[in-house]
């Protein structure tokens, strides 16, 4: 790939050639690297130190950007603006129609002229909808609504919809939508931080965060840190901060059907680290599961021991366990080395006062 074309304001720019950077610390992409937790040692096996960070707060900020296979990268606001002529959609129909044949293409795609034409068409489109939110936001709604609308549309129509509306059923609405874009047209960086957000506002995120398991090269790169999120982890910021009771029966059903054994692994991390009954149970049955792949089996199992490794420590860990969980919910909200870091010591002190409680009642 020659460049990277940055989306500034409503205008594509070239801004130089996509840079990989490797972090070459030792034993950084070895899966069970060592950490030390504040007197807890989580295993090894679930510490994962390639942690993505958020660009800092404070300084240009890139907001819920819509990145087209790592080539479009759409809404770095407040660094450029243009006028459009815009005009007004009157009708659903229209919507309708401009909809399909504005979107009706994958960006990864085009070639460099194919992507600065539509590019141009989509300031347009979203020039002619913020000049009328009142007349062209509720047909917006209805056509991110319609499943058989193209894919590329669900992506940056999500991101308009956000853009103009902060009201908590435009934000269901635009990560359900999300959940139904390619991924192949999408940087995942770009991807992870607008669920994220959502997550974190306790918008249910449960099938836009489950849609990463179906790209299986997701990963979420920062450069300035060297640091990658891989799927497990994705899950973790992605579904802890959301109330269980509207993402777990959902994700247990997709271990049930997953095919993908890396998947599986995934969403055995998200149980591991959960820390409730539905995910102890979850784990018991795929350790016990002869119809699961004996590598699913033993990744179960070292999740198990896992925790019989944490419950040896004996340490007096202070607060309730719904404080804990609170405390936790709060800090997956920085994605960073530092709050992953305290999410694993948080996680084995649950572990610590689920098991003090348990040995309470016998």
């Amino acid at each position: 790939m020659s460049g990277v074309l940055l989306r500034m304001g409503r205008t594509i720019v070239a801004i130089g050639s996509v840079v990989d950077f490797e972090d070459n610390r030792e034993g950084v992409h070895d899966s069970r690297y060592p950490q030390l937790l504040g007197g807890f040692k989580l295993p090894a096996r679930v510490c994962t130190p390639t942690i993505a960070e958020r660009f800092s707060r404070g300084r240009v900020e890139m907001k819920r950007s819509t990145c087209v296979f790592g080539v479009i990268c759409l809404g770095v606001s407040g660094l450029l603006t243009i006028s459009v002529n815009a005009q007004s959609i009157n009708t659903q129909a229209e919507m309708h129609q401009r909809v399909v044949e504005l979107y009706n293409f994958s960006p990864h795609k085009l070639t460099d002229a194919g992507r600065k034409t539509k590019s141009a068409e989509m300031d347009v489109f979203w020039g002619e909808v913020k000049t009328h939110p009142n007349l062209e936001l509720p047909l917006l709604r209805v056509e991110l609504r319609d499943t058989s609308n193209p894919a590329f549309f669900m992506e940056d129509g999500s991101e308009l919809l956000t853009s103009l509306s902060k009201d908590q059923s435009d934000r269901q609405l635009a990560v359900d939508a999300r959940a139904r874009c390619d991924l192949a047209d999408v940087r995942p960086d770009a991807y992870f931080y607008f669920v994220h957000e959502l997550s974190m506002e306790g918008v249910d995120t449960t099938l836009a965060s489950l849609h990463i398991l179906d790209d299986p090269a997701f990963a979420v790169h920062v450069p300035q840190h060297a640091m990658t999120l891989d799927h497990g982890m994705s899950l973790v910021y992605l579904l802890l901060p959301v109330a269980l009771e509207k993402w777990m029966p959902t994700a247990l059903a997709r271990f049930e059907t997953e095919k993908n054994e890396a998947a599986k692994e995934s969403l055995l991390t998200l149980f591991f680290y959960v820390q409730t009954k539905e995910g102890d149970a979850a784990l018991e049955a795929a350790a016990h599961d002869m119809t699961q792949s004996p590598t699913i089996r033993k990744d179960a199992l070292h999740h198990q021991q896992d925790v019989k490794d944490v419950l040896l420590s004996k340490h007096n860990v202070k607060g309730s366990e719904s404080m804990l969980r609170e405390a936790r919910r709060k800090r997956l909200g920085a994605v960073s080395d530092e709050s992953i870091d305290d999410v694993q010591e948080m996680t084995a002190q649950l572990i610590q006062l689920r098991g003090a409680q348990e040995k309470s009642k016998l």
